[in-house]
């Protein structure tokens, strides 16, 4: 007898569901390649984009710095140049023979001091102005000119130097060469500072002083607390209403400075400020060592000198 083919089993519900889905799988495959292509060509050309917005305003603002760098750069050259020639002019005005009238000497020092009083001495020119004034009839009108000026530059001065710096304030009885205070006359005054964390000990003494001139003579010692060990130093100085604490200073160790100002002077009172502070607020003209500057170097990277 033949033999009859098997019969194949009835399908059930997931064989039909297979069948339906099977296609509709390889669908859903493409639909998600597409879609995740679609995302990520456009992921790569926003992130083009952003990188080339960057890069212009890299671009720009180093442009902008460029040029703010250049507009300053000129500016400080026209700057400079306008003040050398200032500067040549007013000297020679004092240089150059023929005689020159008290008003034009005066206000060539005001142009000077006003403009280069960080940078010069001028103190002679003071002083060689000063004596001109008493031969001349408005003497008394020059005369308070000229300490009308020093007195401004002065207290310009001070306001530098007081934003890095400290004071303190004494009188000086010029008859008997001694500080007054409510506890009598003392020979002398003495004060402790501290900046840039350095202790020292500032004393002041009276040698001399010469009401006509306006001048006291002090005696400045010195004393420095560092590295367990005290360091004194001495000196003796005139101090006048012609002394700019920017210029006319002592030097101390570690690039600072001590000055004394003459506030106000009669022929039996002094008042002066004793004034200490670092030495970038000096004169410009003032040239710091290179041990000075190596030595603050170490300072501000914490080793030791």
């Amino acid at each position: 007898m033949a033999e009859q083919p098997a019969q194949k089993p009835p399908r059930d519900r997931w064989d039909k569901a297979a069948i339906v889905l099977q296609p509709l799988g390889g669908l859903l495959t493409a639909v998600a390649v597409a879609v995740l292509g679609f995302w990520t060509s456009n992921y790569l050309r926003a992130r083009e984009q952003r990188e080339a917005a960057l890069r212009e305003r890299m671009q720009t603002s180093d442009t902008n710095a460029r040029l703010y760098s250049e507009l300053i750069s000129k500016r400080e050259e026209s700057d400079s140049a306008l003040r050398k020639d200032m500067f040549t002019s007013i000297i020679n005005s004092f240089l150059r023979e023929g005689p020159a009238t008290l008003e034009q000497k005066m206000l060539n020092l005001e142009l000077l001091v006003y403009n280069f009083h960080e940078s010069l001495n001028l103190k002679p020119l003071f002083l060689h102005i000063e004596r001109g004034v008493g031969r001349d009839p408005r003497a008394a009108e020059y005369q308070s000119r000229l300490h009308k000026v020093a007195e401004e530059v002065i207290q310009k001065q001070m306001l530098v130097i007081e934003d890095g710096g400290e004071t303190f304030d004494a009188t000086i009885d010029t008859k008997a060469l001694a500080f007054p205070s409510a506890e009598g006359s003392r020979p002398s005054v003495a004060k402790d500072f501290a900046v840039e964390g350095i202790q020292r000990n500032l004393k002041l003494e009276v040698s001399a002083a010469d009401p006509a001139r306006q001048e006291v003579q002090l005696r400045a010692t010195v004393r420095t607390a560092e590295a367990a060990r005290v360091d004194t130093n001495a000196t003796e100085f005139w101090v006048g209403p012609f002394d700019f604490p920017m210029i006319d200073n002592t030097r101390l160790s570690n690039d600072e400075r001590a000055a004394v100002v003459l506030n106000q002077a009669n022929p039996e009172v002094a008042d002066i400020t004793l004034v200490y502070f670092p030495g970038s607020y000096a004169s410009l003209k003032e040239r710091v060592s290179y041990d000075e500057v190596m030595d603050k170097l170490r300072i501000l990277s914490g080793g030791s000198k």
